[in-house]
């Protein structure tokens, strides 16, 4: 799924070329709005999730769903939703892609602790050679994420 930037005019008058061809064809689309966190900001989470997933022998989707998520940062994920039919209400896991910035901060610092306390020091997001290093690991054992 493409995503623009719609502050920049090549970007914007590239989104509005595709919504005309979709348009066009009567295609099914859905819009949405991004103003959680930046690319940046997720690329970097989900390097270290990675990163994390393999040096303790766990799938990128384990670390993020049960680790990340359901051990490290439950005040954040666990959200308590209403059936719309039965009334009931139910637990809930949000996604990642719903946070903020800063609720995407905590959970991540939150995540780091985690991780130094069982062994391995995650570096932070401006420690380029490090994360070059993590970059060049993760591509090499892709096929074990």
């Amino acid at each position: 799924m493409a995503k623009y930037d719609l502050s920049k005019p090549m970007r914007r008058a590239q989104f509005e070329r595709r919504a005309d061809s979709l348009k066009e064809r009567g295609r099914f689309v859905e819009l949405k709005e991004l103003t959680a966190r930046s690319l940046k900001q997720n690329n970097y989470l989900h390097l270290i999730l990675s990163y994390y997933g393999l040096e303790f022998g766990y799938s990128l989707s384990y670390v993020k769903r049960n680790i990340f998520k359901m051990i490290v940062n439950p005040q954040i994920f666990f959200v308590d939703r209403v059936n719309e039919k039965s009334g009931e209400v139910y637990r809930d896991i949000r996604s990642s892609a719903d946070l903020s910035k800063e609720e995407t901060c905590v959970a991540i610092d939150r995540f780091k602790d985690h991780s130094a306390q069982g062994g391995l020091v995650l570096p932070d997001p401006d420690n380029i050679i490090y994360l070059k290093e993590i970059m060049e690991e993760i591509e090499s054992a892709k096929r074990y994420l």
